[in-house]
């Protein structure tokens, strides 16, 4: 009896808790082993369960590989708009922000960029992973358009049109963040916070004439 009260114990998470630990699980062998770590046996030792486990809650590793990217694309963002979303700051300040916690310190980590380059990889051949990015990458591109429609209101700036500036930016945002991490000597995270606030400053100055608008969205008081 002495041998059973002293041996492992088990325990039954519920579904849902059970799901989120293989996902995190899932996020770190990505983060450690980048594609290598796309192995159900590695994922299910970190996790601490037997591989049938992972059958058990999801019908394929792709699956739980898309379960993963959903979750750490989500979290990402929500960080980062966190720190845009003070309404007691100018929407020009509530940019800015976001720039910095775009380069902040955690999201330049190398391991970071592993588990990215593992999800990019799979984009283009599978269908639950586009459907992953297209959802996420709308959520975040809509969340740019969101800041760059209140920056827009503002009297002393020029027309311009929300999605296409929003797609600009997006892509000025990535292409800085993937050089930061593929190199981190290239350029400090100041650097790009500043070029992003350049390309800022020059779409307030109606620098950019395929962004141009004919006119304002909504009506002003006279």
């Amino acid at each position: 009896m002495a041998k059973i009260l002293n041996g492992p114990k088990f325990r039954r998470e519920p579904p849902v808790a059970r799901r989120e630990a293989l996902v995190e699980a899932t996020l770190v062998c990505l983060r450690k082993f980048g594609h290598e770590g796309m192995s159900v046996r590695q994922i299910s030792a970190q996790a601490g369960v037997s591989a049938g486990l992972i059958n058990h809650h999801f019908p394929s590793i792709t699956t739980l590989i898309a379960a993963a990217y959903d979750s750490l694309a989500t979290s990402l963002l929500h960080s980062i708009r966190r720190q845009a979303h003070d309404l007691t700051q100018t929407p020009r300040e509530r940019l800015r922000r976001f720039f910095e916690a775009s380069f902040a310190p955690d999201l330049l980590d190398p391991g970071l960029f592993n588990t990215w380059l593992v999800f990019w990889s799979m984009v283009s051949h599978d269908s639950e992973m586009r459907a992953v990015h297209d959802r996420t990458y709308g959520a975040y591109r809509a969340t740019l358009e969101s800041l760059l429609g209140q920056l827009r209101l503002s009297d002393d700036i020029p027309a311009f049109k929300l999605r296409p500036a929003a797609i600009g930016l997006s892509a000025l945002l990535d292409g800085l963040w993937i050089e930061q991490s593929l190199n981190s000597r290239t350029f400090k995270p100041a650097a790009a916070v500043s070029l992003c606030e350049d390309w800022t400053n020059a779409l307030c100055a109606g620098a950019f004439p395929g962004l141009r608008a004919a006119g304002r969205t909504s009506a002003r008081p006279r």
